[in-house]
């Protein structure tokens, strides 16, 4: 992780100038930066009465404390470029990871889960950080992201994979369990893959939520590794046989493990768009036509008229008072001048009246 020559210097230099003595927690050793970082040290002290994050100028043995939480914080370690520090604290009830800026401020939990996380080193690239944790109930290797985002398991056996450090403080190590004896016949039981798609067909998609772009599509029965979960376990973070890794719907995933074991991951959720609200048209007022006419208006004493008319778009129609169809005709036979009409009734109620006079000579 660093070169101990460097360390030890460093070290060295920033006790002879700063002239400070501090209790290091057991197996957690003071870390430096190297000749591309800003020089600074940082470490754990309990001597505020709890373990805390702190960081020592070597030029001007100025020690700035970073943390201040009744918990216990440990276990610290520089970013590559000297801009964050990784360490464990137990301020949830176990030891989770945290990132921390260098002048104290952003901090971001990175783990989440009923476990202990514990002795994170940052990877040279900068974008990632291996640690220990027992979230199986075996201490293994995991490699988490920076942003929390994917989580990876590296070894999986009964061994401890625990710095000696950690032994050193008193933690217990899991038991082996039982030896088997020369009489003993030990059968090699097949492992189950963490998870198997129960659906048709089964989305893959970059972040949880259904807003999150689909990286690919798998089919049912496919076995999957799972890597991580959302906080309320709706979303889980897979792995596929062929190495791709994204997040699925979990009620469309047969599990085979307990998602508690599966770390949560601090990852964004992309929730879909609105889906939007159909604009009824607005329904167009029927046209209306109202004709009334006659085939004479003046006639001598005895004769007849025939009366026509033609509507459409209404609501009712009389013809002299009597109700008649859309479109029809009547003859009448007048004995003097008379004054006929159409009554019409729209379909907002309004009535249109037509007249026409018949005049009897």
């Amino acid at each position: 992780m660093f070169k101990t020559g460097r360390l030890l210097l460093t070290a060295v230099l920033a006790f002879a100038l700063a002239g400070v003595v501090f209790a290091a927690l057991q197996g957690v050793a003071a870390l430096a930066q190297g000749d591309d970082g800003p020089g600074l040290v940082v470490f754990a002290s309990d001597r505020s009465g709890n373990y805390e994050i702190y960081v020592l100028d070597p030029q001007t043995g100025l020690t700035t404390q970073l943390t201040n939480d009744p918990a216990d914080d440990v276990e610290p370690q520089w970013s590559p470029e000297g801009e964050q520090i990784v360490f464990a604290s137990d301020r949830d009830g176990d030891y989770e990871l945290y990132i921390i800026n260098a002048d104290g401020t952003d901090l971001v939990k990175l783990t989440n889960n009923m476990a202990e996380d514990r002795q994170p080193r940052w990877q040279p690239d900068g974008l990632n950080i291996v640690y220990v944790s027992d979230v199986n109930g075996q201490w293994d290797l995991y490699l988490i992201s920076a942003d929390g985002a994917t989580v990876r398991q590296l070894t999986n056996d009964a061994a401890d994979e625990r710095g000696p450090g950690m032994v050193a403080e008193g933690t217990v190590v899991p038991s082996p369990g039982p030896v088997a004896t020369q009489a003993s016949v030990v059968t090699a039981t097949p492992s189950l893959p963490d998870g198997v798609v129960n659906a048709a067909t089964l989305n893959v998609r970059a972040n949880p939520g259904e807003g999150a772009s689909i990286l690919t599509k798998v089919n049912r029965d496919t076995p999957l590794k799972i890597l991580g979960r959302y906080f309320d376990n709706s979303w889980i973070q897979v792995q596929l046989p062929d190495g791709v890794i994204g997040w699925v719907y979990r009620p469309l995933v047969t599990l085979n493990i307990d998602l508690s074991t599966v770390p949560v991951l601090n990852v964004q959720f992309i929730a879909p768009p609105p889906t939007a609200t159909p604009t009824l048209a607005a329904t167009a007022a029927p046209q209306v036509i109202i004709e009334f006419w006659a085939d004479k208006t003046t006639i001598a004493p005895g004769q007849c008229v025939v009366f026509s008319w033609r509507v459409e778009g209404i609501r009712e129609v009389y013809f002299h008072g009597t109700g008649v169809v859309g479109q029809g005709s009547a003859q009448v036979c007048p004995g003097a001048t008379t004054t006929y009409n159409l009554r019409v009734i729209r379909v907002d109620g309004m009535e249109d009246i037509r007249y026409i006079t018949i005049v009897v000579q």
